[in-house]
């Protein structure tokens, strides 16, 4: 099965972000900035005009079926001021977030866990949230100050 990345935009800002202020931190034991950097220079960068619905995005939902579960665990991707685990909302920024977002319905990714060796996950289904979609306000303009 493929590795390859597909992100928007607005995702690799935000991942690229992230993996600067990760690297800056020292004598930590695992930094996900370098995870990242990785991700990031093996990514394609999607056009804005990109239509496939086979990718796992910011406000898209997938099904996942972790390796040792009966059941897919169903979860929305979204940017880290969205997330709510209780409304199944995880941030691109989480482990399983960095694993899954712009992957290929069909990839299989690897999770790390604290308790043992990594996880197997594959992504079984990505849809877009609509109801994330309608909730998304575009932001407010304030008019400039005068300086005097």
């Amino acid at each position: 099965m493929s590795a390859a990345r597909f992100l928007t935009a607005e995702e690799a800002t935000l991942l690229s972000h992230a993996a600067e202020r990760w690297l800056r931190l020292r004598d930590v034991e695992l930094n996900p900035g370098e995870y990242v950097h990785e991700l990031l220079s093996s990514a394609t960068l999607r056009s804005s005009k990109c239509t496939r619905q086979d990718i796992a995005s910011i406000n898209w939902t997938m099904e996942v079926q972790l390796s040792g579960c009966s059941a897919p665990k169903e979860m929305t991707l979204v940017s880290p001021g969205d997330a709510d685990i209780a409304l199944g909302r995880v941030s691109v920024l989480t482990l399983i977030g960095l694993n899954f977002v712009g992957r290929v319905v069909g990839s299989v990714a690897q999770i790390p866990s604290a308790q043992g060796p990594s996880q197997a996950a594959t992504l079984l289904a990505a849809r877009r949230c609509t109801a994330l979609e309608r909730s998304r306000r575009p932001a407010r303009i304030e008019p400039a100050k005068p300086l005097y």
